[in-house]
């Protein structure tokens, strides 16, 4: 193979021999995995499934049931379910399963697939796993310290007045920093780590006299792991009455995003996917006592506001989470606005417990038991709690007052994706403002104007282009060629592609783009995707270069619009499709009791494929209506 040379700032192309041509792209090994992991053998692993004509059925594993409504579709290699709409290909059901992200799961299916990844990827992973050893080291022997080191006495009394059992301790792997500038670095330099892994995994901090000094001295060790149990950073404890912050976390990493992390994750999300509640508090310890009482579904959000990404990593593995700080949440209107900012899209799955003044999670529980599940049971939703608390704190009589209050709470509202959720605000708001609902809804639903459509070109595909449809081919190059519109779009919302390769490469340009408020570079931005995401980014980029594709922001929304529409129609199509292959073998199936739900399903679905053939094209629909 030849090399990458960069011809302009969109796009990479490979040279070799014969002269320029596309790279190979992701199909080559998203599409590899898939040819040697059928999704039937996939899903199987975990589901047992049953023949049901040219689809195969069985329990759905993400929610309860007892009739099954979760398919595979061999021809298409993807998965549904028509119980709780969960839906996808391997990749996605492995990231559902296992909590891991695109990257991750691409890794291990490549992995069980025998499919060789890009040598640059397989470099930063034995990078990263050599920051995972070191941080391994380090915690086995803080570890030791705490329980043999003669330093480490206040720190285990202190444990102990804590109320905290060994077992506890050793299921959280708790240690203790003697109060050294060197005792771990000289430790792990004997192991063979070097200085510059030590820092890069937030062991240690460079000193201005040269070298490297402990970033963690005199504190308990608290392990920070991901959800599949892999360290990634630590947590610091202070000793009582020692100078310092109180909790000293490691720096960001490559390993460790404090916004996308929640302490204890690993060890709480079976009981979250139990209890379909994660239950959120502010530290360490609180989550520690939580699990020695028996309360498995708490975890921590490292001592900060809570942010969207720990909303969405929770949610993962139940559809709500409930937050148990020990802070007034109505105490300070900035605090309350920048939080529902921060939680955006996903603020209506976020709930609040209210805890007992004077109290705080750890005390609660382990005083008081059943007062924290009553507690927890009557957690109330975020938005309108803050709906309430904030209407309170305005003179509604005042016509600016009010005016400026229902702008604020409208702006909150349209974060929010899914519009049936949006509506059912809308009683409470107009009960608060004293505003019709027909007002507040014509407001909550007024943006920006369509522009004229002009359709996207049908690409042809350039050599090993990766098996996408053409829409989402170009849906792809569009919000590429375009960061304005990828702004423009809710970080929410799952694009309705079919391949999680493609679902990935989306949701991260959108993060990339609002992450560099607007004006993200390309190159940077494609080298440091992993290996398949990368390919399937440099392939379209190619295509779009080779077609002479120019981005023009203002003729390409409503052009984005209605392919996005078209592909939510071809999803519909094939469920309804899946739908009746269902319906026609349950017929006979003795077993299939739930016909009449499938069947009103498929008259849902139908009237949706109606309702998006009507805005996709809606002066056809207004001329049928004419005619008529």
């Amino acid at each position: 193979m030849g090399r990458y040379t960069l011809t302009n700032p969109l796009t990479r192309v490979l040279s070799d021999a014969r002269g320029t041509r596309a790279i190979t792209t992701s199909s080559g090994i998203v599409a590899e995995i898939k040819t040697k992991l059928p999704a039937a053998d996939v899903v199987g692993e975990t589901v047992a499934l049953k023949r049901a004509g040219t689809v195969l059925k069985g329990l759905c594993p993400f929610h309860s049931e007892k009739t099954p409504s979760f398919i595979v579709t061999p021809e298409r290699e993807t998965w549904h379910c028509f119980g709780c709409g969960e839906h996808g290909d391997i990749f996605t059901f492995v990231m559902r399963r296992d909590g891991l992200d695109f990257r991750e799961a691409l890794t291990r299916l490549a992995e069980k697939a025998g499919v060789e990844l890009s040598e640059r990827t397989a470099t930063e992973d034995r990078r990263k796993r050599r920051l995972r050893e070191a941080l391994e080291a380090a915690i086995a022997w803080y570890r030791e310290v705490l329980l043999q080191a003669h330093q480490a006495d206040r720190a285990r009394a202190y444990l102990a007045e804590r109320g905290f059992s060994d077992e506890t301790l050793d299921r959280f792997t708790i240690g203790y920093a003697p109060n050294n500038w060197e005792a771990m670095t000289k430790r792990l330099r004997a192991k063979g780590f070097n200085d510059s892994e030590l820092t890069d995994a937030g062991l240690a901090s460079p000193s201005t006299r040269g070298g490297v000094y402990d970033r963690f001295r005199g504190r308990i060790i608290i392990p920070i792991r991901d959800a599949s149990g892999r360290a990634i950073g630590l947590g610091g404890r202070i000793m009582p009455d020692a100078e310092g912050p109180k909790y000293l976390n490691s720096p960001a990493t490559v390993l460790f995003d404090k916004s996308r992390t929640l302490y204890g994750i690993d060890l709480a999300k079976s009981a979250i996917r139990r209890e379909k509640l994660a239950v959120i508090v502010e530290g360490y310890t609180d989550v520690m006592a939580a699990h020695q009482a028996g309360f498995a579904n708490v975890v921590a959000s490292l001592g900060t506001a809570l942010t969207q990404g720990q909303v969405e990593l929770a949610n993962r593995y139940a559809d709500a989470v409930a937050l148990a700080y020990d802070v007034d949440l109505a105490g300070e209107a900035a605090t309350q606005r920048g939080l529902l900012e921060e939680l955006g899209p996903v603020v209506s799955k976020v709930r609040v417990i209210r805890i007992p003044a004077g109290k705080d999670p750890d005390e609660l529980i382990r005083t008081d038991p059943d007062g924290w599940r009553a507690s927890v049971a009557g957690a109330e939703e975020l938005l309108p709690y803050f709906m309430q608390r904030a209407a309170s704190e305005v003179d509604m009589r005042q016509p600016q007052g009010r005016s400026a209050y229902t702008r604020r709470m409208l702006d909150l509202l349209r974060r929010i994706p899914d519009r049936v959720e949006q509506d059912s605000y809308v009683p409470r708001l107009a009960q608060l403002t004293g505003i019709d609902e027909r007002i507040l809804r014509d407001d909550l639903a007024r943006g920006p104007r369509a522009l004229p459509v002009r359709p996207l070109e049908e690409s042809r595909p350039v050599a090993d282009e990766p098996q996408l449809s053409a829409l989402e081919r170009e849906v792809l190059t569009v919000l590429l060629l375009n960061p304005a519109l990828a702004a423009e779009r809710s970080m929410e919302e799952r694009l309705p592609f079919r391949d999680e390769s493609a679902h990935a490469l989306g949701r991260a340009w959108m993060e990339a783009v609002a992450s560099a408020g607007g004006r993200p570079e390309l190159e940077p931005f494609v080298t440091g995707l992993d290996a398949a995401t990368a390919d399937l980014a440099r392939s379209l980029l190619a295509s779009a270069r080779s077609r002479g594709v120019r981005p023009d922001t203002e003729t390409d929304r409503e052009a984005l619009r209605v392919s996005l529409l078209r592909l939510r129609k071809d999803q519909v199509t094939e469920r309804l499709a899946d739908l009746q292959t269902l319906i026609s073998v349950g017929s006979r199936d003795p077993e299939q009791t739930d016909i009449h739900d499938l069947e009103r399903q498929f008259q849902v679905l139908h009237l949706e494929r109606e309702q998006l053939e009507s805005e996709i094209n809606p002066s056809a629909v207004m001329a049928g209506q004419k005619r008529r």
